[in-house]
C-alpha cells in the first residue's frame, strides 16, 4: 500500500466519529453529508478532497466473492456555512464492509 497524505490517521473530530456524521441521497444519486452539530441537518460543503491511501490490490478481496479492482482511502475537508464548523472525515473501501452497522460496532467495542 502507498500512503499518499502522512497526517495522523484520525484528523477529524469526534463529532464526525462514532456515528455522527451522517448523510443520504436527496433528489438524485448524489450523496450529502449532514452537520453533525447543526440540528436541522445543515447540508456541509466539500472544500477539498485527496488522496490518502491507494493499493493496486483490494486487502481484503479474499474475504469476498466480488472482487475491489484496486483499494484507496479519499480524505474530505467538509465545512458548515450555518454554524461555521470545519471538519474532516475519509471514505474507503478498506475499512469495515460487508458486515452489519451493529457487527461493525461489536468489532470495534462501540457497544
Amino acid at each position: 500500500m502507498t500512503t499518499v497524505n502522512t497526517q495522523h490517521p484520525h484528523d477529524g473530530s469526534g463529532h464526525v466519529e462514532g456515528g455522527g456524521l451522517t448523510g443520504a441521497t436527496i433528489d438524485t444519486d448524489y450523496f450529502y453529508f449532514f452537520c453533525p452539530r447543526c440540528p436541522d441537518q445543515q447540508i456541509l460543503r466539500i472544500l477539498e478532497y485527496s488522496l490518502r491511501d491507494a493499493s493496486s490490490e483490494h486487502p481484503y478481496n479474499s474475504e469476498y466473492k466480488v472482487k475491489a479492482k484496486n483499494g484507496f482511502t479519499l480524505e474530505f475537508k467538509a465545512y458548515c456555512e450555518q454554524c461555521k464548523k470545519s471538519d474532516i472525515f475519509k471514505v474507503s473501501n478498506m475499512g469495515l464492509q460487508g458486515v452489519s452497522r451493529y457487527d461493525a460496532s461489536k468489532r470495534l467495542g462501540t457497544i
